[in-house]
Parts: C-alpha cells; sequence; structure tokens
C-alpha cells in the first residue's frame, strides 16, 4: 500500500506540475503562489540555489538528502532562511532531529483553510502546519515563500526552525544520569529491513537497490510495558536517576538468587532483577484516563476508580485487569511516594517523564507475587492412593462463588477404604525469598448440608525445594495435623520446626523463576493422610480448594510476632 500511494502521488504532482507550466494562472488563483515553475528543478537545485538557503543546503550537505532530494522520491521540504541559528557537530542527529524535522513524505501545500492539520514528519514526528488566508505556519514559523514547486517536491520557506521534541524512548538517551536504565532497556534492540515501505532503485548486478531503506526499531519491552518510541501514544514514566536504579537493582537481586552449581546463575539473577525494576515504570495515560488539565501534579489529574490509582502497563492487555500491578493512594500512599524523590519532569511528545532520585516500590507490590495452585490443577497437581473429583460450584451459586473464587475445588477420594491420599503440588516461580505455606481445606458439607457428622483430615506436609548447592532437600512441615472440618479452612502450615529456621515462613534458599527449556521445578509441596484403621472418627477424603505461597516482607513479619513466642511461653 505505502509503495502505492507513492506511485499515485508521484503522477499526480507530474501532471500537476505539466498542468500547471501550461496554465500558471489556474495555480495562482487556487494557491495564490507567484513562483516561476521549473518541471526540470529538483528540490536540492531549487534549495542550493536560493541564497536565503545556503545555511539549510550546508547543512544538507552533511546527511543524505543531498542525494535524495536530487531523487525521483516525492518530499515536502519546510526550509529554514538563513540566521535560524541551529548547531550540531554530529552529523547523525543532525539528520534525525533537525533535517527530518523538516521533511515530510508527499504532498502538502499551503491553501484553503488548515486547522489542527498535523503532518508526520520523516523522523515520526507530528507537526501542525496550520493557516488560512493565505497566512500559514509550520511548528508555528511563519512561511515566507510557499507551494515551490519541483519534479520531486514541494519546497516552504520558514522563518526560524522547528524544534525537535524527544519521545520517551529518545530522551532516556539524553539525559546522563539515566544510562543505567537506558542501557538495559536498549540492550534488547532488534532492527528489521522494511522492504515493503523501502523505496526500491535500480537492479544493479542483478540485486536490488533502495534509493531509501526504512529499518524499523524493535524491542521486547514495547509490548511488555508500552511502545515508547510511537509518537502516537501517550505515557507517564518513572526513570530511575543510576542512584536509585543501583540501589533497587541491591534488593532486587535477592530474590532471583541461584544455586552455585547453575553455570550463568549470576548473569540469570542480574537480568530477572533488572527486568523486576523495570516491569512497572510505565503507566498508559489513556488507560489511568488523565483529565486535561496541564498539571504537574499527577494526583489531580487522575479521575478513575477506588480513588487516586495508577494502573501499571505490565500485564495490562486489551482492558485485561487481570494480574494486573494497581498503586492506590488511599493504600499507605503508594501512588505520591513513586513521585516522592522526582528531581526532573520532562513533557515529551509521547507523554511525560518523571526522574526520580529513589524507587519507592515494594517487592510485594512489584515482583514478590502470591504463587496459587488450585486444588482441580490437573497438571501441577499428582495423586496417589487416591482419585481427584472437580467439584464444579454452580454460577448461581454466588455467596459460594465468593468464598471458593475459583469456582471449583478437588476432592481427593481414598482409593480403597485403607488408602490415604498422597498429593503432590508442584509450585512454579518460587523466589528466594520468604513466603508463608498455606492450604484451604474444604467441609464435606459445603454444598451437601445434609452431610453429618464431619470430622477432620490427619495429615504430614512436607516440603520439597533445593537448597543453594543446588541439592534437592526434604523438610517436614508439620507433623499428624488436623484441620477444622466445620468451615472453609485456611491452614498456615508453621516452619518453625525446620532446623535453622525459627520462624513460621519459610524463606527459599534458591528461585526457580521462568525456567529455562530443559529444567523441571523442584518445587513441591508432599501433603499425606496419616488416618490409622483405629481412627474411625477422621475422613481420609481430602478436600482442597488452593495451595499458596503468600510473600511476605520478613522484617515486618518478624517485628510484628516478636513477643508471640514469650507469650507462648507464659
Amino acid at each position: 500500500m505505502m509503495k502505492k500511494s507513492i506511485i499515485q502521488n508521484t503522477v499526480l504532482v507530474i501532471l500537476l506540475v505539466s498542468g500547471l507550466t501550461a496554465c500558471n494562472d489556474s495555480w495562482d488563483d487556487h494557491y495564490g503562489v507567484k513562483e516561476t515553475l521549473n518541471p526540470t528543478e529538483t528540490l536540492w537545485d531549487a534549495i542550493s540555489s536560493r541564497s536565503e538557503l545556503s545555511e539549510f543546503a550546508n547543512l544538507l550537505s552533511r546527511t543524505d538528502y543531498k542525494d535524495l532530494f536530487q531523487q525521483d522520491r516525492y518530499f515536502t521540504v519546510w526550509a529554514p532562511s538563513n540566521g535560524f541559528g541551529y548547531s550540531e557537530d554530529n552529523d547523525s542527529l543532525l539528520q534525525a532531529e533537525f533535517v527530518e524535522n523538516h521533511v515530510a513524505d508527499f504532498s502538502h501545500v499551503a491553501s484553503g483553510t488548515l486547522t489542527d492539520n498535523q503532518i508526520k514528519m520523516i523522523n515520526g514526528k507530528y507537526i501542525f502546519f496550520n493557516g488560512a488566508n493565505g497566512s500559514y505556519t509550520f511548528k508555528g514559523h511563519p512561511l515566507t515563500s510557499k507551494n515551490i514547486a519541483t519534479k520531486n517536491g514541494i519546497l516552504h520557506i520558514i522563518t526560524g526552525y522547528a524544534n525537535f521534541t524527544s519521545n520517551l524512548w529518545e530522551n532516556l538517551a539524553k539525559i546522563d544520569s539515566l544510562s543505567e536504565v537506558n542501557s538495559f532497556l536498549k540492550s534488547f534492540n532488534k532492527e528489521y529491513f522494511d522492504k515493503n515501505n523501502s523505496v526500491a532503485g535500480p537492479i544493479i548486478n542483478g540485486q536490488q537497490t533502495y534509493l531509501d531503506s526504512v529499518v524499523i526499531e524493535n524491542n521486547e519491552w514495547f509490548g511488555r510495558i508500552g511502545y515508547l518510541a510511537r509518537e502516537d501514544s501517550s505515557y507517564i514514566m518513572i526513570a530511575p536517576t543510576n542512584k536509585a536504579w543501583r540501589e533497587q537493582f541491591e534488593i532486587a537481586r535477592q530474590y532471583y538468587k541461584y544455586p552455585s552449581t547453575k553455570a550463568d546463575g549470576d548473569s540469570l539473577q542480574d537480568l530477572n532483577a533488572k527486568r523486576a525494576i523495570c516491569n512497572h515504570l510505565v503507566f498508559s495515560k489513556a488507560v489511568n484516563h488523565l483529565k486535561a488539565e496541564d498539571n504537574s501534579d499527577i494526583l489531580s489529574q487522575l479521575s478513575i476508580h477506588n480513588g487516586d490509582s495508577l494502573i501499571s502497563n505490565y500485564n495490562y492487555r486489551g482492558g485485561s485487569w487481570r494480574n494486573t500491578t494497581i498503586f492506590y493512594e488511599k493504600k499507605n500512599q503508594e501512588l505520591s511516594k513513586l513521585f516522592e524523590n522526582k528531581i526532573g519532569e520532562y513533557e515529551l511528545s509521547n507523554g511525560s517523564m518523571y526522574v526520580v532520585d529513589k524507587l519507592n516500590y515494594s517487592p510485594l507490590k512489584c515482583w514478590h507475587d502470591t504463587i496459587t495452585l488450585e486444588g482441580e490443577n490437573q497438571f501441577n497437581i499428582s495423586v496417589q492412593y487416591a482419585s481427584p473429583d472437580n467439584v464444579v460450584i454452580s454460577r448461581d451459586s454466588t455467596a459460594l462463588r465468593k468464598r471458593i473464587p475459583s469456582g471449583a475445588y478437588c476432592v481427593f477420594n481414598p482409593s480403597s477404604g485403607t488408602s490415604n491420599p498422597k498429593i503432590t503440588a508442584t509450585l512454579n516461580n518460587v523466589l528466594s525469598a520468604p513466603y508463608l505455606i498455606k492450604i484451604v481445606f474444604v467441609p464435606a458439607n459445603l454444598i451437601d448440608k445434609s452431610v453429618d457428622p464431619l470430622y477432620p483430615n490427619v495429615i504430614t506436609i512436607q516440603l520439597q525445594y533445593k537448597d543453594a548447592n543446588g541439592k534437592s532437600q526434604t523438610a517436614t512441615l508439620a507433623s499428624k495435623v488436623e484441620n477444622d472440618p466445620t468451615k472453609i479452612d485456611t491452614m498456615v502450615v508453621s516452619a518453625a520446626g525446620i532446623k535453622g529456621n525459627p520462624t513460621d515462613y519459610f524463606r527459599f534458599p534458591v528461585n526457580e523463576y521462568n525456567l529455562e527449556n530443559g529444567e523441571e521445578a523442584m518445587t513441591k509441596l508432599v501433603i499425606t493422610g496419616q488416618v490409622t484403621s483405629r481412627q474411625k472418627d477422621k475422613d481420609r477424603t481430602i478436600r482442597i480448594d488452593k495451595i499458596f505461597l503468600e510473600p511476605i516482607d520478613a522484617d515486618a513479619y518478624d517485628k510484628e510476632h516478636a513477643n508471640d513466642n514469650e507469650e507462648g511461653n507464659e
């Protein structure tokens, strides 16, 4: 489609120029232009021959556009007249941020009334080209001459020049104090040659050449947190300084420790820690419904559910709220804290950047997630000496659905009258971090209220995990404990009995986050029934809603429970 458009526009321009050569009065009547037309003159000829554009021509000669303006590709150029006062030693920046900020594909004439008329420039920026009654401006700069027709484009002459406005992606590279986050994100850059949108040239020695090669830059973080290089998007970005980055990195990397036996463990630890930092740096202005007023106070611009809050772009897909991280102001001032250490603010072409000297992200909020395994999960739960039976709660049972959010649970029926179920649950993406280990048991009369009497299970719970050296370890968390059969019972499995672990929570020595191909999760919770033949008042059938690891802040937990043992001793 792009190639077809180029051909169509080129043909129209040839016809236009030919027609104007024959009847210049029609051009004058329609466009109000008094320029002499020369169908053999190129854009480069028109620019280089005009003394008032000598400074612009000198800059062009350092770029690809001296040649491009002599070829068949059709452009519109807004050329600054002498005295505009721009200088740039870097030729690449000169081309991308100055020349291509004044050049657009195809024909854009100053004619009629142009209101809110945005033109996409070669560098992807959108610039307003507006006016009426013969008076026009380009990004606010008046045109002194307009609609100068050449055989490969239209030339306008303006006073001053159009300032380049960076987008978020570009601005990261322009601030020295952001070099670490910029370097990490840009390390994922990949470039692709866009054959369809490139302008084909002659075939030389049997090979297709191109007058203009279009290269597309892609990066996996665009799909992960936002298309920060797109000009038609609008975001809020929190950009950590190198100081803030290093501080948060030291916190995050502790959650991604690998066994000493893993060859690339150190590099994977660093990679995962840096990813954790970057996941929640970007928020969409569209998704977060920012108000129109131009105000640097973020809280005054927000107007979404549950009071002031920001929805992270990470895991937000197509309007889905599942697994999305939301920073609420009313919850411990989470939102205000994101901007608390702001040292700089930039209004850019596709959003706002807030530079902060400290990242007030809580691991519990941003990467230390709850790991949940539903009892009815047939892939991560294996069973011995029993047969599993999934029970689905009717959608009409709204009260039960609130108590069992997944809408189902599993009944593990013993395979014989003397059997005890053995349930092995594999837990994925465990971090080297502290968790409370919990099991949610379901009573036998949850649906059928006539079931009576209700007897408890007797179970032993063991945890299998890797130690710091990568060796498999098995720890007994609870031995022959009983659940409460009269309610939906969330049992907190104490880890206090494990050697070297005096607390209720368990701190995993190594992580199993995003296992690589061929690796299997070693973290397993084994639940084994322990009912004996003499225990007639115990239930061999085990009913489980879910198993989950609840992340905790160990320091806060220890402080909160510091007096538990003393009270128990009394």
